[in-house]
């Protein structure tokens, strides 16, 4: 699966919330966000279609219920399945020395 810079983004706060979200608490919480405001339901529901998040919960408004979106694969599982695909398009990783990288990015 490939997710879009926009995808990615709302993908990492609903990561780093770890709570279903709403589509405005995903707005309210996103600080260098790159969309607008109208076009996180579309993300959603394209991120729904690829399988990344699924509708999971109903939050209460002062209106009515809003629906409230959860991640369906972590970001550790979303890498590890960028690499596979790219290992089956023939691309070599030398995983040893990529496990040694991510070390030294988590360092700094």
């Amino acid at each position: 699966m490939k997710l879009t810079d926009k995808e990615m983004e709302v993908m990492v706060v609903l990561w780093d919330n770890a709570r279903p979200m709403t589509a405005s608490e995903l707005m309210e919480v996103s600080e260098k966000r790159t969309w607008r405001d109208n076009s996180i339901y579309a993300i959603l529901n394209t991120l729904i279609k690829k399988g990344a998040v699924a509708l999971t919960d109903y939050k209460p408004t002062t209106t009515n219920n809003a629906r409230a979106y959860s991640p369906v694969i972590t970001s550790e599982e979303y890498t590890v399945s960028n690499i596979k695909s790219m290992m089956k398009t023939g691309v070599r990783i030398d995983i040893p020395t990529l496990v040694e990288r991510l070390m030294d990015v988590e360092k700094e």
